[in-house]
C-alpha cells in the first residue's frame, strides 16, 4: 500500500530538514571561530590586540580559567590580581600588582585566552614593566604588617604573601623588604644592596639601560651597632643576613643598623679608598651617580 504524503507534510518535513541543517552549520561554525581563537587561527600577538579593543567588562578574578593558577603559581607567583576585564569570546585583561621589587614597575598587564593560556606580549612597553632588572639571592625576608616575618626561600614562595593578604584582606599596608639583601645582576654578578636607596639607585640604572652595577662594595669585614648598641661583625657576605636576622627578632623597631667607621671601599677598577664617616659614604655615592 503506498503512503501518500500530503504537500502540507512534505512542506512541513521540507522546512524541518532546513532547520537542523541551519542549527548544525551555526554550531559547527561557531565551534569553528571558538577553535581558530583559542587554538589554531590567531596568533597570541593578535589575539591581545582584539583583547585590547574589544568592549571589555569587569569580573571577579574567581572568573578566571582554572588553568590560570598555574601560571599565578609559577611565573607571576609574585604577583597579585587587582583588577580582570573580559573581552567575550575573546580572553581576559589582567592588571596586577607586585611587591618583587626587582621587576621595573609594581604594576603591570598580562592576557588569557578564554581557555586559560597566558597570551605571549610582545608589547615592548608592557614587556619592560614586568621586565626583572636583576634576581633576588634567597632567602629574602619581610616583615608583615603584623609584625610576622615572612621569609622566602625560593622564588616559588612569593605566594607566601600574597596567602596573607588573602588572610588578612582589610590589610592596605605593604610588607618591609629588609636589607641587606643580594642580588644576582644579567651577566652572573652578585651585589650586596645595604638599604632602600642602593636598590632604587640600580633600578634607575635598569630603566635608562645603563651598568647596574654598583660602584664600589665594602672590604670585609665591617662591623654595624645595632639599634640595642649590640654589634655585628660581617666577615663574609653571607653574615649580612644577621642584621636582617636581628630586625627579625626585633619587628617593632624601626631605626636601622649605623655602620662603624672607618671602612675601606673597592671600586670596580680594584682601585680603593679609605671612608672616615657617613658624609664621606654619602659623598662617594653621589660621586658615583655623576
Amino acid at each position: 500500500m503506498k503512503t501518500i504524503i500530503t504537500s502540507k507534510r512534505f512542506f512541513t518535513r521540507r522546512i524541518q530538514s532546513f532547520a537542523t541543517i541551519l542549527v548544525t552549520i551555526v554550531a559547527f561554525t561557531a565551534c569553528s571561530e571558538q577553535a581558530t581563537i583559542e587554538e589554531l587561527g590567531l596568533e597570541d600577538a593578535v589575539l591581545i590586540e582584539k583583547i585590547e579593543s574589544a568592549s571589555k567588562i569587569t569580573v571577579d578574578a574567581a572568573a578566571l580559567p582554572t588553568a590560570t593558577k598555574a601560571t599565578f603559581n609559577d611565573e607571576l607567583a609574585d604577583s597579585f590580581i587587582q583588577n580582570v576585564q573580559l573581552a567575550k569570546g575573546l580572553g581576559y585583561k589582567v592588571s596586577l600588582y607586585t611587591d618583587n621589587e626587582s621587576r621595573v614597575e609594581a604594576t603591570s598587564t598580562v592576557f588569557f585566552s578564554m581557555s586559560g593560556k597566558q597570551l605571549n606580549d610582545q608589547d615592548q612597553k608592557r614587556g619592560f614593566r614586568r621586565n626583572k632588572c636583576f634576581e633576588f639571592v634567597f632567602p629574602v625576608d619581610f616583615i608583615m604588617p603584623d609584625d610576622s616575618a615572612i621569609t622566602l626561600e625560593t622564588k616559588a614562595d612569593w605566594v607566601l604573601i600574597r596567602e596573607w593578604y588573602q588572610a588578612n584582606p582589610g590589610v592596605k599596608v605593604r610588607p618591609e623588604l629588609l636589607f641587606p639583601v643580594d642580588i644576582q645582576l644579567e651577566d652572573g654578578t652578585i651585589q650586596t644592596l645595604l638599604d632602600r636607596s642602593e636598590l632604587m639607585a640600580v633600578k634607575d640604572a635598569c630603566k635608562m639601560n645603563r651598568d647596574k652595577r654598583k660602584c664600589f662594595k665594602f672590604e670585609l669585614p665591617v662591623t654595624f651597632t645595632m639599634p640595642d648598641a649590640s654589634e655585628i661583625t660581617v666577615n663574609e657576605r653571607a653574615d649580612f643576613r644577621l642584621i636582617r636576622q636581628w630586625h627579625i627578632a626585633n619587628p617593632t623597631v624601626t631605626e636601622k643598623a649605623s655602620l662603624n667607621f672607618p671602612v675601606t671601599i673597592i671600586y670596580k677598577d680594584a682601585s680603593t679608598a679609605i671612608i672616615t664617616d657617613e658624609a664621606a659614604l654619602i659623598a662617594a655615592k653621589v660621586a658615583c651617580r655623576n
